[in-house]
């Protein structure tokens, strides 16, 4: 799906991959060295990053998780003009609300 060096770190991962794999579509990224990873090897590489339950836990699925991961990361890695931050605030966006905003 993705041409950049980290697909954790592109858009198309964490909000078009993420959606068409929820969907049942087989997704792959290309990584930097040519290597195709598909995109539930790319979601166990970040539940890693932070440090959550491959499997879920008792109170939450793998996918109640990899959307938490999503949404961390999403944070983490969005483009925020600061002209815009400046006149609208932060947006108000908590991890929450992105959480809910991707399902």
């Amino acid at each position: 799906m993705c041409s950049e060096k980290e697909p954790l770190e592109c858009h198309r991962t964490l909000l078009v991959a993420y959606n068409l794999a929820k969907r049942g579509v087989a997704v792959q990224h290309i990584l930097a060295n040519e290597r195709l990873e598909s995109h539930d090897e790319a979601m166990n590489r970040l539940l890693g990053v932070f440090k959550l339950p491959p499997d879920g836990d008792m109170f939450r699925t793998r996918n109640d998780v990899i959307a938490k991961a999503v949404a961390l990361q999403a944070k983490r890695v969005a483009f925020v003009d600061d002209r815009m931050k400046a006149r609208h605030g932060d947006w108000g966006m908590r991890h929450e609300d992105l959480y809910d905003w991707i399902h």
